[in-house]
């Protein structure tokens, strides 16, 4: 065995002994590739050694060992204030081997032995996986899946738990009673590690059934785990369209998430899906306000807006999950993506008004000019716009959004008096007079009204020199 491989098994016994709860579990491989396995608890009164390699068969009453693989070995040792008990079976050519010790003296089986190992088994049955195949095929052959589920539920430890219900799914394959068994193992399973590989290992019977997969994805709600809900939810995602009740579970485990990074990659894993309504997407884009980082709400935002023929209603979500963008780079981001859809008017008012909370004249010039480069914008949504543009810190900026309102195609009149008053509310000479200057060629070919709102405007300008320049523009 090579050093490589020796660092794998001793990696892999420490995770699982990590894992085990409340218990010291290890499992390791001998050089023939047989699996041993070892199995210590204590609890300081006493304290419960097993180890066992090879396929052990029980008798059906579950108190004696009934038969053993060629390979097979079974040593129990319980201490119990001082008092040390140990019972080794091993196989002969004649059928088992059976030793009995106290402390270290051997002593007959019979009948103390005998006695001992039936009042130890009970527990060893419960803890380890000792004679789990003959166990779960004759509680099978008894009464059925239900009967093997009603003793995974008296078993105490999780790993034995999965183990019984892994052999449990090599039994059955009637898809109707795959409901009830994820139910009832996620029920029974509280380390989410052994409920996760249960439900990943089984996925591609689980999902032959619509209440089984719905049964799946409402098991992750009771998971603590961020990742292993994960896991869970995009492994049966990859394979199996979504429900509208297992989106809902979904939705709802997602919403329990504490890591921004997990809910993320469950809702976007979500988006991939074909076959989701509008109202779905709606309630996908609401729950993004559950996420705290800028970054990973603009990820599902983006992801959302992304989506064909959403409604009025999924755009006014987006603007309300917007609002708690503390970034104003994150926020341009998504109204950008936002903003290559037409929006009802109202809307655009609500988006003007959000813009109060950009920071950034920089990000706000990128969110204005998108908005009017791709939206049909009333009178009235349009002089909101300019209004607001016209207020922003910087003049250079102003001018900015102001003069790519007058690149507009088709602009009427109506809108460029509302671009030249909202010119007069800026503080410099020079850049009001550079927006006259760009309007004038419109303002000459124009009516009277125009020229004497321009003239209005330009009377405003303190400095002699940029006030002639304005005027000689137009005439």
């Amino acid at each position: 065995m090579n050093a490589l491989t020796i660092r794998l098994l001793f990696i892999t016994a420490l995770a699982f002994t990590i894992m085990a709860q409340g218990q010291n579990m290890v499992y390791s491989s001998n050089k023939n590739g047989n699996n041993k396995i070892t199995y210590r608890t204590s609890n300081g009164n006493s304290s419960f050694n097993v180890e066992m390699r090879g396929k052990i068969e029980l008798t059906d009453d579950d108190k004696d060992i009934k038969s053993m693989s060629s390979d097979g070995y079974l040593e129990v040792t319980k201490v119990v204030f001082g008092s040390k008990r140990t019972v080794v079976i091993s196989p002969t050519a004649g059928g088992l081997k059976r030793e009995y010790y106290e402390g270290r003296t051997s002593l007959p089986f019979e009948p103390d032995g005998r006695k001992w190992l039936a009042e130890i088994m009970p527990e060893l049955v419960r803890t380890t996986t000792i004679g789990a195949e003959s166990r779960v095929n004759r509680f099978y052959k008894q009464g059925g899946t239900n009967n093997v589920l009603n003793q995974i539920t008296s078993m105490e430890s999780d790993y034995v738990k999965h183990h019984y219900a892994t052999l449990l799914m090599g039994l059955t394959s009637n898809a109707k009673e795959y409901p009830a068994i994820v139910t009832r193992i996620s029920a029974a399973i509280e380390s989410d590690y052994y409920l996760a590989e249960f439900l990943k290992n089984n996925l591609t019977k689980f999902l032959t059934s619509r209440e089984a997969t719905d049964a799946v994805f409402a098991s992750t709600k009771k998971m603590e785990s961020d990742h292993y809900k994960t896991e869970v939810i995009k492994e049966a995602l990859r394979s199996q369209a979504a429900s509208p009740e297992a989106i809902r579970s979904i939705l709802t485990a997602s919403s329990e998430m504490e890591s921004d990074h997990y809910k993320t990659e469950v809702l976007t894993s979500l988006m991939k899906q074909s076959n989701l309504t509008d109202a779905i997407v709606s309630e996908m884009i609401n729950a993004s306000k559950a996420i705290e980082s800028d970054h990973y709400r603009t990820v599902v935002l983006t992801k959302a807006l992304a989506k064909q023929g959403l409604s009025a209603n999924s755009y006014q979500r987006v603007l309300e999950s917007v609002k708690d963008i503390d970034s104003d780079h994150y926020k341009t981001e998504v109204l950008t993506s936002l903003l290559k859809n037409k929006l009802p008017a109202d809307q655009i008012f609500t988006l003007v008004d959000l813009s109060s909370n950009i920071d950034s004249d920089h990000y706000l010039t990128v969110v204005y000019t998108t908005v009017m480069k791709n939206q049909d914008l009333s009178d009235e949504s349009f002089k909101a716009l300019m209004e607001r543009a016209s207020n922003v810190d910087s003049d250079h900026y102003a001018s900015t959004i102001l003069k790519a309102a007058l690149g507009l195609p088709n602009i009427n009149d109506s809108k460029i008096i509302t671009v030249l008053n909202a010119a007069g509310n800026m503080e410099s000479d020079h850049y009001i007079t550079d927006v006259l200057i760009t309007a004038a060629p419109k303002v000459r070919a124009g009516s009277s009204v125009l020229k004497d709102a321009y003239r209005a405007v330009a009377k405003g300008i303190g400095s002699e020199t940029y006030y002639g320049r304005a005027l000689r523009a137009i005439e």
